[in-house]
């Protein structure tokens, strides 16, 4: 069981990217863990490159649109993997749809920037 503290540490961003230099777009971390990111405003866009997720929320997109995540505040944990890749670094389409249900689900509305707000 991994206590409150190190909870809220693990949430909170430690770093920040307006280009990662490995995925090549903007990105934010906390402790290893990708923090929600809002990309679909590049110039160029380019699709499949956001997690959209809440604030307080943290985990790892995979190849492909595969994600998995926990939101301490909302008590969930999301796993996405599927059995065709997809395009970009992030979530694709399919994975952004699973986890608006989820959150909406949940009672969850989306803010401006493209993150869950409750």
């Amino acid at each position: 069981m991994v206590d409150r503290n190190t909870l809220v540490r693990m949430g909170t961003s430690s770093s920040a990217s307006s280009l990662d230099r490995m995925l090549l777009v903007p990105s934010r971390i906390a402790l290893g863990y990708f923090k929600a990111v809002d990309n679909r405003r590049l110039t160029p866009y380019v699709p499949n490159n956001s997690l959209l997720i809440a604030e307080e929320a943290f985990g790892h997109p995979g190849a492909g649109g595969s994600v998995g995540f926990a939101d301490p505040m909302a008590k969930m944990s999301f796993g996405y993997t599927m059995n065709r890749m997809g395009d970009g670094v992030a979530l694709n389409e399919r994975g952004q749809a699973l986890v608006d249900a989820a959150y909406l689900s949940q009672g969850y509305t989306t803010n401006a920037p493209g993150s869950w707000i409750k």
